[in-house]
């Protein structure tokens, strides 16, 4: 007499179980590097952006500013204060200095900020107090900023206003 047999016997499922943990164990190492190389290439990838634009800026100073610091080069959005425009200003040497336009300088924790919004997004959305959850900015003095992104604390991108100079740390 035959049995129908109805579902897996214990030592079926044991053997599967045991199976589907080894397959976990050398998979998930793959697939947490495939994760943190994803990291790497968009911090690559925004750190050559910001790059690219700080050279571009620089470049139309060349073009248009006879060798001057300018206040509102740049137009950067209508979203300003009164819903006026705002403008990204360029210092002495040709690179983005601040949004403000006061000093022409790159000197404080929120012109690193407004600077780093300004030459990667141009296209509105751009406020005093708009925080960047990917990067965390700060001002380092001798008006250069640096750019710590979160996801991999190490990555680093700095920029020296003065001389237009973007770098990277990994």
């Amino acid at each position: 007499m035959r049995r129908n047999q109805k579902g897996f016997t214990l030592i079926e499922l044991i053997v599967v179980i045991i199976i589907l943990g080894i397959l976990s164990v050398t998979a998930a190492p793959r697939f947490i590097g495939i994760s943190e190389e994803a990291d790497r290439v968009v911090f690559s990838a925004t750190a050559a952006a910001f790059k690219s634009g700080v050279q571009q800026i620089h470049i139309a100073w060349l073009i248009r500013a006879n060798g001057k610091e300018v206040q509102n080069f740049i137009k950067i959005d209508n979203l300003g204060k009164n819903n006026r425009a705002r403008y990204l200003s360029v210092n002495s040497t040709g690179y983005p200095a601040d949004i403000t336009g006061f000093s022409l300088t790159t000197n404080s924790q929120l012109d690193c900020q407004e600077v780093w919004l300004a030459v990667l997004d141009t296209q509105g959305g751009i406020t005093a107090d708009d925080t960047n959850s990917d990067y965390d900015v700060k001002y380092k003095g001798s008006f250069s900023c640096t750019y710590r992104y979160n996801k991999l604390p190490r990555l680093i991108v700095h920029y020296d206003s003065t001389t237009g100079k973007v770098t990277t740390s990994t």
